[in-house]
């Protein structure tokens, strides 16, 4: 895949998700201590092939290591406004919850640290490109064995 077609494939996701969710308040987001979290919870299955068009980016990434995925379906969106070093926790799926913690926001780089623990699996702590989804693929089965996918974007980032 291209990296403009990767380019664009996250930034549909990124509209569409940070899209949805009204921005916080101009007293909110001038306040350079708290950032905008988005976490998407995505359930993927090999037992069918239906992938949700706003995941079909995210699909073709992850079926890359993950040949037997096939369906891929958005189970929840969501978005909060952090405090930097302040853990939050995010419910995803079946009562699972993941924690995540901004280490700082956008430095001149554009690149943000984050503690992410999702559910079965340690604290990870990784530096990204500011709004930009990093998708992790948990060990989390729902009753149904669909496998939990839950990708994390940090905003606001700097004009360029």
């Amino acid at each position: 895949m291209s990296p403009r077609t990767v380019k664009f494939c996250w930034g549909i996701l990124l509209f569409l998700t940070l899209g949805a969710a009204a921005p916080p308040k101009d007293a909110e987001r001038s306040n350079e201590k708290s950032v905008d979290v988005a976490v998407i919870a995505i359930l993927a299955t090999d037992h069918n092939n239906k992938i949700d068009p706003k995941l079909a980016c995210i699909a073709r990434e992850v079926r890359k290591s993950y040949k037997d995925l096939t369906g891929f379906q958005l189970a929840r969106m969501t978005r909060q406004s952090l405090n930097i070093g302040v853990k939050s926790n995010f419910e995803v799926v079946g009562e699972q919850k993941v924690g995540v913690t901004v280490v700082h926001g956008a430095d001149d780089k554009n690149r943000v640290q984050v503690k992410v623990a999702p559910p079965g699996m340690g604290e990870i702590t990784y530096d990204t490109c500011c709004g930009k989804f990093l998708p992790i693929v948990t060990e989390y089965r729902t009753k149904d064995k669909e496998l939990l996918i839950i990708a994390v974007c940090i905003k606001p980032c700097h004009e360029k």
